[in-house]
């Protein structure tokens, strides 16, 4: 997959949203962002004389992560509910394909183009899905369910790491399953000048995700079935604030200057073991 893609779009989305099958389905779930700022000071980044763009890893917590999607992984497939081994097999093959779409893909990535990771869902659920995404964001607002990479910027070839887990479980209601995915993302980005860098923190932004995705099959009734957002909620580490605040991804080295005071160190930014950070707010 081509990550070196630049394009011109317009401004993402970003809201909170209940999702959920209002008229025959008992059934609520909540989509959350959380925002969290946490610009280019964090001390686990700094402090690095020089930034080697053919290793631009070198030195942060995604060091030693897998490229792409490989570090996101998921237990043996076991009978679940209705859903034998096979089938939660597959929601977990879907699962992968929905975060490719939303934070590797081209097309969402550099045209903000939403169509990719649309497609994957349920045909009942796009529409409000579609709404939610199309938002002007609001002020301190990122977009949860996508990555966009800012105009004029663009990732390096090496590509984005993660690590993360997958697990499946089962819910109080018949034929549905729910796939938990907690992982973290980092992007590392092009620049012309490494030597004005002060360290790994200024090029690599971490994006933090919490989600969760219902899947429903067999119910008796055409409506619903398919791929639906439950829940997300997400953070990012070491990114360009402004940016961030309309609902894209930049490097660090974009800010004009340190964040105001945070949780910017915190464990759950880069180790999907621990909650998503609270909410920290950049100084510009």
């Amino acid at each position: 997959m081509d990550l070196m893609e630049p394009e011109q779009a317009r401004r993402p989305p970003k809201r909170r949203r209940w999702w959920g099958f209002v008229a025959f389905l008992a059934i609520l779930a909540v989509t959350t962002t959380l925002v969290v700022f946490a610009g280019r000071s964090s001390s686990r980044l700094s402090g690095v004389t020089a930034v080697d763009l053919a290793h631009p890893y070198a030195h942060t917590p995604a060091d030693t992560w897998r490229t792409g999607l490989d570090g996101i992984t998921s237990p043996a497939a076991v009978d679940i509910g209705s859903f034998k081994a096979d089938a939660v097999a597959a929601a977990y093959a879907k699962v992968r394909q929905v975060i490719t779409a939303a934070r590797l893909d081209p097309a969402v990535l550099y045209r903000h183009d939403p169509q990719p990771f649309l497609a994957l869902f349920a045909m009942d659920a796009r529409p409000a899905l579609s709404a939610d995404l199309t938002q002007k964001p609001s002020k301190g607002g990122v977009a949860s369910h996508l990555t966009k990479i800012a105009d004029g910027h663009r990732l390096l070839g090496q590509g984005p790491r993660s690590s993360g887990t997958l697990t499946a479980r089962a819910t109080d209601w018949p034929n549905q399953l729910v796939i938990d995915a907690q992982f973290a993302i980092a992007y590392a980005f092009d620049t012309a000048h490494p030597e004005q860098l002060r360290g790994p923190g200024d090029l690599v932004s971490f994006l933090r995700v919490d989600e969760s995705f219902l899947i429903r099959r067999d119910t008796g009734m055409s409506y619903g079935n398919g791929l639906w957002p439950f829940h997300t909620e997400s953070a990012l580490s070491s990114a360009g604030c402004a940016a961030a605040e309309d609902g894209f991804l930049a490097p660090g080295y974009t800010n004009d200057g340190d964040p105001g005071p945070g949780d910017q160190d915190a464990p759950g930014y880069y180790d999907p073991n621990h909650p998503v950070p609270t909410a920290h707010r950049c100084r510009t």
